[in-house]
């Protein structure tokens, strides 16, 4: 009963009764369930034998197959995306099917920029094709998903990346962009936090472009000729403010299918007030060029001949964006293999299909790659394997304009994956390249730094030597979490321990037309090798989760790093000592200890013993999830690691405890403290009982 107990307090934690009362049965069903034997087999034959039969010359081929057609969410080419995906994999023997969201999202009618002084000149908005370019009038016009209509002529300012410390300076130098066009230059942060800067500096409109010192000529030969983006290439990209909840807009919390009610367009806190568009660098010269006022600081100067200056003007632009808002269908590939030990619990590997063009790379790769580990997966189970756990396969719609068919999905199956999910593995980028790449929770570093160290690679020797080389790292470990992919829902709605790994090139043709079947070939990935390696590593990685006995995960780790968390909150606050951090200190250590008692538990453990011990690992992650949420963004519920307000994709970890502090508001960062030591003293309390038992 002590470990029920310290389950109950779990439970509360993460809300309903419901929620409750399922972790309890399922808990219960674990202590009784008969014990299940030990495999006499080696379950790593089963993991070599998988990455024996992935081929880069089967994903090339689907890779082909669906870069014919841009898919676009809510477009016949991400409806042929969809269906090719369900024909492919039921072709091998496997399940699928489509789990289907209709979310309220923005359609451009006509984008237009017009540069009205000290000239006019109407600035394209869609780049060129080239001959080998099929279906090009389907590719979409540059725009920002998410953006509102409007129509607004002003005078320009340049504003370099548009983040709260280049506003700063405009301040500084006396200039003012209320009721200005700025004009921000991609980069350092995610764009929909340039659209909200702007929005809080009173801008009337935002013009978005790619510099060239960033991924363009600068770096290198261009489009077509190498890798880099050329003077017509433009980066679309949505401007949902993410860092707030992503997902439908209307149905925060909530799945977007029948019957669920929907807020008023009016009431979405995540969607952004200020018309944003982009353009690119050869088009947004003719700004530049006209623009007097201040001389740039160096740090703006970019990589355009000619001398950057800030303005407001002379250079004026009539902004003018026809975009309407409606349902569009939103569809998820879905594949189950069901456990044969233990088929509640469920390993859930992701990457999305959709793509602003063509996406040979973002994320045709990545979803091709997933497939490429499905189709090897669907022979080792013709040759007699069943994975212990369920593994879960999915391909995501959506991700582009705002991580909707994932997010959707998770909070579809919010009390199941609550109850079961083990762990979530995001592929966005997998094969787009040949340099390593990953980012996790810490309980999962080792896991990770293990396949690497296992999955070959042919340039390198191993995936490992690869990661070294890329990261200029001698021990390489995993970037941490925070928003930008289909990961956010698992982790910060869910407290699912999470991963996301990638393979890629130096390259600019990012959410361009320029994305396609050229780029790959030449460029990126040539013969695709890299889409093996990744299906490789994916593969081993659902097989390792899902087969091992004692799940790989060290959350004794985590605890460490919750405390160096917390010493950078004390050097940041310094003597201003906002809040006494003494007592997270101390859950933190305590956790540690508990999660050390754990894992010398799971070495001796069997039967029954492997049961808690395995639940106790998975409701770890769970504890740090509290229901109240974030300060101002409730659907962030996790306590240790979110993106920050204005980090973009960027983690910030502790995040309502640091924004507290600098704001000097004693009383939140008490609050949150106080959370984030219930949750550490749950995690504690559960891993002490099942190391006891």
């Amino acid at each position: 009963m002590a470990r029920l107990s310290a389950r109950r307090r779990l439970g509360r934690a993460l809300g309903s009764a419901a929620v409750v009362t399922a972790l309890v049965a399922g808990l219960t069903a674990a202590t009784t369930a008969v014990a299940a034997p030990h495999r006499s087999d080696d379950p790593r034959s089963w993991e070599r034998a998988l990455r024996e039969e992935v081929d880069a010359a089967s994903a090339a081929r689907m890779s082909e197959a669906m870069s014919v057609h841009p898919g676009l969410v809510g477009t016949e080419g991400a409806a042929r995306r969809a269906e090719y995906s369900v024909d492919m994999l039921t072709s091998w023997g496997l399940d699928a099917k489509l789990e289907s969201y209709d979310v309220y999202a923005s359609v451009p009618r006509d984008v237009s920029v017009t540069m009205t002084g000290p000239e006019r000149r109407a600035l394209e908005v869609k780049e060129p094709p080239f001959p080998w370019h099929e279906n090009f009038d389907d590719v979409v016009v540059g725009y920002n998903a998410y953006s509102p209509a409007g129509d607004v002529t002003a005078e320009v300012v340049y504003v370099n990346y548009g983040l709260p410390e280049d506003y700063a300076k405009l301040e500084e130098l006396g200039v003012d962009v209320e009721g200005k066009i700025v004009l921000a230059r991609y980069g350092n942060s995610f764009r929909g936090v340039k659209s909200k800067v702007a929005e809080e500096h009173g801008a009337a409109g935002v013009i978005l472009y790619s510099d060239p010192a960033d991924d363009g000529f600068t770096r290198g030969p261009v489009y077509p000729d190498g890798p880099w983006r050329n003077a017509d290439g433009i980066q679309r990209g949505s401007v949902q403010y993410i860092f707030t909840y992503p997902g439908d807009p209307l149905t925060p919390g909530e799945p977007s299918i029948p019957g669920t009610p929907r807020l008023d367009p009016s009431e979405a806190e995540n969607l952004p007030g200020v018309p944003t568009t982009p353009i690119s660098y050869g088009q947004a010269r003719h700004l530049l060029a006209a623009l007097e006022g201040p001389r740039a600081p160096a740090g703006w100067q970019g990589g355009l001949d000619l001398d950057y200056r800030i303005g407001p003007g002379p250079t004026t632009v009539d902004l003018d964006l026809d975009i309407d808002y409606e349902r569009i269908p939103v569809n998820d590939v879905v594949v189950e293999i069901p456990g044969s030990v233990h088929p509640e619990q469920k390993v859930v590997l992701g990457a999305h299909y959709d793509s602003w063009t063509y996406g040979t790379k973002d994320d045709v790769s990545g979803w091709t790659t997933l497939m490429e580990t499905a189709r090897a997966m669907s022979t080792l189970l013709d040759r007699g394997w069943r994975p212990e756990r369920t593994i879960v396969l999915a391909g995501w719609d959506g991700e582009e304009y705002g991580l909707l068919g994932a997010t959707e999905w998770a909070e579809q199956h919010r009390a199941d994956l609550i109850e079961n999910a083990v762990v979530y593995l995001n592929m966005d980028g997998a094969g787009g390249g040949r340099n390593f790449s990953a980012g996790s929770v810490p309980a999962l570093d080792e896991v990770l730094v293990d396949i690497a160290k296992t999955v070959e690679d042919p340039h390198h020797g191993t995936v490992y030597a690869n990661w070294q080389q890329s990261s200029g790292k001698q021990r390489p470990v995993p970037d941490r979490l925070g928003s930008g992919s289909d990961y956010t829902a698992f982790l910060d709605h869910l407290g699912i321990a999470s991963a996301d790994f990638g393979t890629s090139t130096p390259s600019g043709e990012y959410h361009s037309a320029y994305d396609d079947l050229h780029m790959m070939r030449n460029f990126l990935d040539p013969g695709y090798t890299y889409h093996a390696v990744a299906a490789a590593y994916a593969g081993t990685f659902a097989l390792r989760m899902a087969d091992s006995d004692v799940l790989p995960m060290t959350y004794s780790d985590y605890a460490a790093e919750v405390v160096r968390h917390l010493r950078a909150l004390d050097e940041a606050q310094a003597d201003a000592a906002v809040v006494d951090l003494r007592p997270a200190y101390d859950a933190a250590r305590d956790w540690r200890a508990a999660t050390r008692q754990l894992e010398n538990a799971a070495v001796r453990a069997e039967g029954h013993g492997l049961d808690a011990v395995n639940d106790a690992l998975i409701a770890q992650e769970r504890a740090l999830i509290q229901e109240e949420g974030l300060p101002g963004r409730e659907w962030f519920k996790h306590m240790v690691y979110a993106p920050g307000l204005y980090t973009g994709y960027a983690v910030q970890p502790l995040s309502a405890i640091d924004d507290a502090i600098a704001a000097g508001d004693a009383a939140t960062a008490a609050k949150y403290r106080d959370l984030l030591v219930e949750s550490m003293e749950q995690a504690a309390d559960v891993a002490r009982h099942a190391a006891m038992r």
